[in-house]
């Protein structure tokens, strides 16, 4: 039976709301040149990407953990890059 429900609303929005939704959301800004994390300057008052320099900036909701990763894994010198689609 919860399997059936599980079909029925659908494994991919039962993941998003558990995860994402009911946790612990975050919007983060990305860079759609590069995809790494972007960076808001508030001293400057500019929003741009640290590595490419860029102004194309993305906002892009994930959940607290998955950015807490990223940081991780650029502290020991991985640079992840997030690949954007449009949304459909």
């Amino acid at each position: 039976m919860e399997r059936d429900c599980f079909i029925g609303f659908g494994a991919a929005s039962l993941l998003r709301e558990r995860m994402i939704d009911s946790s612990d959301k975050t919007v983060q800004l990305v860079c759609s040149n590069c995809g790494t994390l972007a960076v808001d300057d508030k001293i400057k008052k500019k929003i741009a990407c640290p590595l490419c320099e860029s102004t194309k900036i993305e906002e892009v909701e994930m959940s607290y953990a998955f950015k807490l990763l990223l940081d991780e894994m650029k502290s020991i010198g991985i640079y992840p890059k997030l690949k954007l689609q449009e949304r459909g």
